[in-house]
Formats: structure tokens, sequence, C-alpha cells
């Protein structure tokens, strides 16, 4: 079927005028959308040039319109926290020194020590300036000891600390002599063992300062140590058949005497490194006891320890967040004891001054969050430090 020219007129019209109404449409469209975007973009001007504002000057402008003051960089820098120390160093701190943000700690160790002395006894003459005419004897005493003690640590704010310390003692010594009948193939041989409570210690602590960039965390310590082991005095010995070799019928716990202390301990963070000191002196005070001779009966009398100086200096290495090790040198020196019986003045037992030194090494290592383990051991340099000691620690946090 053919179209009529004259319908193709009639329409054409009609078609320009559906298209010029969508290009309307479209039109008014995109202008919206522009006028959007040029309100968006003014907006974002003014947001940045309130912040640089804000940059400059240090204020800031709340949503109601009010200004508020807020820190600037540099003021906010006084005011950062350090990072918080790792576990390691904290259970280094822990063993070496104080830690003041736990509330509560419970510290169980298990330690033994080990004695070997050898004394020879001449008694005699010398005869020609060569010739040993006498008794000669060599004794010797092997002495085991293993104890372990509760140490329970209260905090109570930054500055200060409690400590109460329960220790109990096992000992066993061997005594070994020589020269029975004056032979020197003549032996004899006797063990003693005993154990028992050992002298509770009181402690408190105060943190003088906190580490920071110019001084080292200080703490101050006074402690009460009080008699309640068994003391050594008046104990009777059992003498061998040929009179050679004399043993003690049982072995002391404590010493028997209040003693108080005080001192000051240090530390200072040189990452990796961390440095440690403790400085202390000690008092005894003098006690009276109904017996303090080993012959049988009662000899009453009075006994003073002599007052002690030591100190200790180590070095620390954090491996990783939970495994450090640290070295140590500590010595102890102790002047002469004096004793007198009833009725007459206190003298000085002669040899009963002592040298203690030892070198020690340690690590420590968090199993938990709470629980720690630590290990030590140390060396004697001195004759009278034990021969060795080992130690093992499990403080629990809380």
């Amino acid at each position: 079927m053919k179209q009529s020219p004259l319908l193709l007129m009639m329409l054409t019209p009609l078609t320009c005028w559906g298209a010029t109404a969508e290009e309307e449409a479209l039109q008014q469209q995109l202008d919206q959308l522009r006028q959007q975007l040029i309100q968006q973009n003014q907006a974002l001007h003014q947001l940045q040039a309130r912040l640089e504002a804000v940059k400059s000057s240090g204020v800031t402008t709340t949503g109601s319109g009010a200004a508020a003051v807020t820190p600037t960089r540099a003021q906010q820098e006084p005011d950062r926290r350090s990072p918080e120390p790792g576990r390691s160093t904290e259970d280094l701190l822990l063993e070496q020194h104080n830690v003041f943000d736990r509330a509560l700690t419970f510290d169980l160790g298990l330690s033994y020590q080990h004695y070997n002395r050898k004394d020879l006894a001449l008694r005699g003459f010398l005869a020609l300036d060569a010739i040993f005419l006498g008794e000669i004897n060599l004794d010797r005493v092997r002495s085991d000891q293993i104890s372990a003690d509760l140490v329970t640590r209260y905090t109570l704010n930054d500055r200060w600390q409690l400590e109460l310390a329960i220790p109990y003692l096992f000992r066993s010594s061997n005594y070994q002599s020589t020269g029975k009948d004056n032979s020197s193939r003549s032996f004899e041989e006797q063990s003693v063992s005993d154990g028992g409570l050992g002298d509770l210690s009181l402690a408190v602590y105060y943190r003088v300062m906190a580490e920071d960039e110019e001084w080292p965390d200080l703490v101050w310590n006074v402690r009460v140590k009080a008699p309640t082991g068994k003391d050594p005095y008046g104990i009777e010995l059992d003498t061998s058949a040929s009179g050679n070799l004399m043993t003690p019928k049982e072995l002391a716990t404590g010493n028997g005497l209040w003693q108080l202390s005080t001192g000051f301990s240090l530390v200072r963070t040189l990452d990796p490194a961390i440095l440690f000191a403790n400085i202390n002196y000690g008092h005894s005070l003098k006690e009276d006891f109904d017996d303090i001779s080993y012959q049988p009966g009662l000899q009453p009398g009075s006994v003073q320890l002599g007052d002690w100086f030591e100190y200790g200096l180590g070095v620390a290495f954090a491996l990783n967040e939970r495994f450090s090790l640290s070295f140590n040198i500590n010595q102890r020196i102790t002047r002469e004891s004096e004793q007198g019986v009833e009725g007459f003045g206190m003298e000085k037992v002669i040899g009963s001054d002592a040298n203690a030194a030892s070198f020690g090494m340690g690590s420590t290592w968090a199993i938990t969050d709470r629980l720690s383990m630590v290990v030590n051991w140390s060396a004697g340099l001195t004759t009278d430090a034990p021969d060795y000691s080992i130690g093992i620690r499990f403080p629990y946090r809380f």
C-alpha cells in the first residue's frame, strides 16, 4: 500500500516537536548536575581553607559554631605515651628490680646450692725445718641446700609496693675426716640432714623516680627478716668413737636474729641492652639465748652477727618479645660476729667474717600473658660463696 504525500507532510511537524521536547529535558538535567558540581567544588574549597586555618592557628569550630581550642601537634607530643615494654623486659625488671604496673604477683621459686670445703689441720711442730711431727687431719665438708620459697608482691600504687617471702629449707651435710689414729689411710664419714621453715621477710619498696631520657629508674627498699627458722646456737655435737670426727646433731634453717636492711636498685634501658645495679646494707640485732655452746648443759649468752654490705651489677638483653638473657656479678662482705657468755662482755668470733662473690647468668621466658619462667645459674668466685647454685622461678601476675 502506498503512502500518500499529503499524509507525510502532516506527520513531519509532529516528529520534530517530539525530538525537541526530549532534548530540552536532557539539557535541563545536565544543567542541574553542573550546578550541583559547582556547589560541591565551592564547599570543598571552603573546607580546605578551614582545614588550613586550623592547622596554622590550632583553633577548630564545633558543630554548634562555638570555637574550641585543640592541642597542636607540638602540644600533644608530651602527652604521647611510649610503647609498653615487652614481656621479656618486664620479667627482667621483676627479677632484678621492681615492676609497679601489676597489682598482685605470686612468685614460686626452687633453688639448689652446693658447697665443698677441705681443711687441713696440723697439730704439732716442724723439726729441722723440714720434718713435721704431730697430728695431721684432712677434713672435708660437702653441703647441699635446697630451698623453696613463695614471694607475694602487692602493689599499692605506682610508687609503693609490699613484699612477703616465706622460705622452706632442706639441708644435707656430709662430713669426712682423714687422719684417724695419726694415719693417712684411716678414714671416717658421717652425714646429717635436716629441714624446716626458714626466716620470713617483709619488704617495702618505694619508687623514687621513674626512668626517662636522662635518669634511670630508682627504687628504695627496706626489709625486715624475722627469726622464724631454727637457730644454730646450742646445737650439740656427736663425736666418733675415735674422737677424730665431730658432727652436729641437727642443722639450722635460720640465723636466730632479727635483721634490718635497706638499699637502692636502679635500671637503665639502652635498647637493646638493660643495665641494672643494686646496693644494700644490713644490720643484725643483738639477741639473748638460753644456750650458745655445743657442750652438754645450758650456757646462756648473747649473739650479734656482723653487719654486711652487698652490691650487684649486671646487663641483660631482650632477645625478643618473650625471651631474654642476663649476666651479673654479686658480692657480699660480712664483718666478724660477736658473742658473749652471760655475765661477761662480748667478744669477736675469729674467722666469722666472710667475702662471698659470684658470677651468674639468667634467662626469662614468658610462657603466657600471666605466667613466666626464670632460670638462674651462678658460680662462686670466693671460698665463702657456694661452689655453684641453680634456681628456677615461676612468677604469676594478676
